[in-house]
């Protein structure tokens, strides 16, 4: 018995051995096969260079839309500028796209949703190049508010509530002035997203972080 496992062995490594010597000789012909096809072949340098630079240039309709929004940012701040805006209302163009920051008092009354006379006034004409803003665009209204809670407030129980009752302010707003609906969305952050920490603050920085909180920020991408 010990003497037929050997052979039998034996005859399974020498197949095994022809097996892997007909791959290695498949192998060394479709080589020699492909190296003589591109030998023979003549690539065309201008396609290559097509399609690298497809793959790392940023596509046209993506550019002309950054070109769009560069042109209403500078629209925008240009209007600022001129109204003498510049300490309530900040532009901010980034990968995200363009983002108009109000701060509250240049918008609405005081504790309120309703619209102030300076949003009719000095910021009428901001608002008016936003609400002609091409419509591929979408606006996004984001109200937010400072952490003092509105306790025992006659319409608003809560900052949140406050929040999104501005943002549905100024959407109306924009609506009064031809801006679709289907364009537009408000989001309420209430105090989750302040722009300056309060925590250490005391008297008239604290007064300041708050009052930089209470804003709204419209973006437009």
């Amino acid at each position: 018995m010990g003497e037929l496992e050997g052979i039998k062995k034996a005859k399974t490594k020498k197949s095994e051995a022809l097996w892997m010597m007909t791959f290695a000789d498949l192998s060394f012909i479709l080589m020699c096969f492909f190296a003589l096809l591109i030998s023979f072949s003549k690539p065309n340098k201008q396609k290559f260079d097509n399609v690298v630079n497809g793959m790392v240039q940023t596509p046209k309709y993506q550019t002309k839309k950054e070109d769009g929004l560069k042109e209403l940012a500078q629209k925008i701040k240009k209007e600022i500028k001129k109204r003498k805006l510049e300490k309530s209302a900040q532009v901010k163009l980034d990968a995200d796209g363009l983002a108009i920051e109000l701060k509250d008092r240049l918008v609405f009354r005081p504790g309120s949703a309703k619209p102030s006379r300076s949003l009719q006034r000095e910021a009428s004409k901001v608002m008016k190049i936003i609400s002609k803003s091409p419509e591929k665009y979408k606006i996004t209204i984001e109200g937010h508010t400072d952490d003092t809670p509105l306790i025992g407030h006659r319409k608003y129980a809560s900052n949140w509530d406050l929040s999104a009752a501005r943002g549905i302010s100024l959407l109306n707003h924009f609506a009064g002035k031809g801006v679709q609906r289907s364009r537009m969305r408000v989001v309420a952050y209430a105090d989750t997203k302040p722009k300056v920490a309060i925590s250490g603050r005391k008297g008239e920085a604290l007064r300041r972080a708050r009052a930089s909180n209470r804003r709204v920020v419209i973006r437009i991408d």
